[in-house]
């Protein structure tokens, strides 16, 4: 008697796209993984103190200065890469065209709460409530010409999926000399599940 077995699914990887026009006229598309998209939302304080502890076991072999280092690490919030971070890059390298969200360091996981909602984009020194946007398109880096908006419609253990867009220029200050001066708009959307294993990812 044969026996009808259902394939077992492949973990859902994820997507991301970004589509620029005006000065440059270029999409790209990158993958998911556990490269793609981090917060600390996904990890209870206590998984995140046995990274640390982690981290330190290889670094550090004086006992008591590895758990001065834990300790110091997890301070009143313990974050490792902050409440959100997200990477888009296209399969020629991060120099052929990348695309990242992040929080930096004056975020909480209070500014950034654990579900949908929307939020201001800036190039430098984001406040709290403000998420930082790197842009990079054939080996030229950009910077905002004005806020831009990104709106997650699902933040969850599940995973993240969000629209963005908003207007940049080349930064000439971090560029080569007789960098070309242009002036682009850039949407796109990801849709990254979380791949950590971990109690708010598994559930």
């Amino acid at each position: 008697m044969l026996v009808s077995v259902p394939a077992l699914a492949a973990k859902r990887e994820g997507t991301c796209e970004v589509r620029v026009t005006g000065g440059v006229q270029l999409t790209f598309t990158g993958k998911g993984g556990t490269q793609a998209a981090a917060s600390d939302h996904w990890m209870s304080r206590e998984e995140r103190r046995q990274m640390f502890e982690k981290l330190y076991a290889r670094a550090e072999k004086d006992p008591a200065r590895r758990k001065l280092g834990v300790e110091q690490q997890m301070g009143p919030d313990g974050l490792m890469s902050g409440p959100l971070t997200v990477h888009c890059i296209t399969a020629a390298g991060p120099m052929a065209a990348s695309f990242s969200i992040f929080a930096g360091p004056k975020n909480s996981l209070e500014s950034v709460p654990f579900k949908p909602g929307t939020y201001p984009l800036v190039s430098l020194e984001e406040k709290p409530g403000e998420l930082g946007v790197s842009l990079r398109l054939k080996g030229i880096n950009y910077k905002l010409s004005a806020p831009g908006v990104l709106v997650l419609t699902r933040f969850d253990g599940g995973g993240v999926v969000g629209t963005f867009q908003f207007t940049a220029r080349t930064n000439i200050a971090e560029n080569r000399a007789k960098a070309v001066m242009r002036n682009v708009h850039v949407t796109g959307s990801f849709d990254l599940p979380c791949l950590m294993k971990s109690r708010v990812c598994s559930k």
